[in-house]
């Protein structure tokens, strides 16, 4: 972050430097809770759509540190990265690759495993944006279809082995999308017709990942 204010690429050189003490690099991103990352994606979800930037930060230091099992330090910083792409993205109309380099520092920050391509990593996480943007209310199975990807690189599993957590959770978001639109209150209102339904595939979406990747390191 060569051009990130002082305190800011401070930190970020003291996580890097921080001697790792996350789980061995087989079993990274495996040991987490699939009801409480579904319970803390769905609250990132209505602070984003709410408009509430702190929330939303504060939530995904959350599910970084519940899902990668790193350090306070790590979680922050790799965060960081993230929302930094995450924000280029939401103000630009094209010419996504340019923010994978931050998402992929980000997901170096929490400890992925030497032979995981942090940077094909990046480009299918933003694969999924650009496709929820450019397909629309009718995203749900090419997003799910995209989160597959992710999982298989970033899992390094076969893609049918986390087909249904991706497909789960494409259509999450889909149903989000549709509720909101339908919603008189529009998206920042309570979303009581859309939200349980939304929180129920998540869930369903991580149990999914969760028996995958649990699966595999029993295989």
């Amino acid at each position: 972050m060569d051009d990130a204010p002082a305190p800011a690429a401070t930190i970020a050189r003291t996580a890097e430097a921080e001697p790792w003490t996350g789980p061995a690099s087989t079993d990274w991103g495996r040991d987490f809770d699939p009801d409480r990352l579904a319970f803390l994606e769905l609250r990132m979800w209505k602070a984003y759509y709410r408009r509430q930037p702190l929330r939303l930060f504060g939530l995904l230091v959350l599910a970084m540190r519940e899902q990668a099992r790193v350090s306070w330090a790590r979680a922050l910083v790799a965060s960081v990265f993230l929302t930094r792409g995450a924000a280029g993205f939401a103000h630009a109309t094209g010419d996504y690759e340019r923010f994978a380099p931050d998402v992929a520092r980000g997901y170096r920050l929490l400890g992925l495993p030497s032979h995981v391509d942090a940077e094909e990593v990046a480009r299918r996480e933003l694969r999924w944006w650009v496709v929820r943007r450019e397909v629309g209310l009718a995203a749900g199975k090419a997003a799910g279809d995209a989160i597959t990807r992710l999982y298989a690189e970033l899992y390094a599993l076969p893609e049918a082995a986390v087909a249904d957590a991706g497909r789960l959770r494409g259509e999450a978001a889909e149903v989000r999308d549709r509720g909101a639109q339908d919603d008189p209150d529009g998206p920042r209102g309570a979303g009581r017709g859309y939200w349980p339904a939304v929180s129920r595939l998540l869930r369903e979406s991580y149990r999914s990942l969760k028996r995958a990747v649990d699966t595999t390191a029993l295989g």
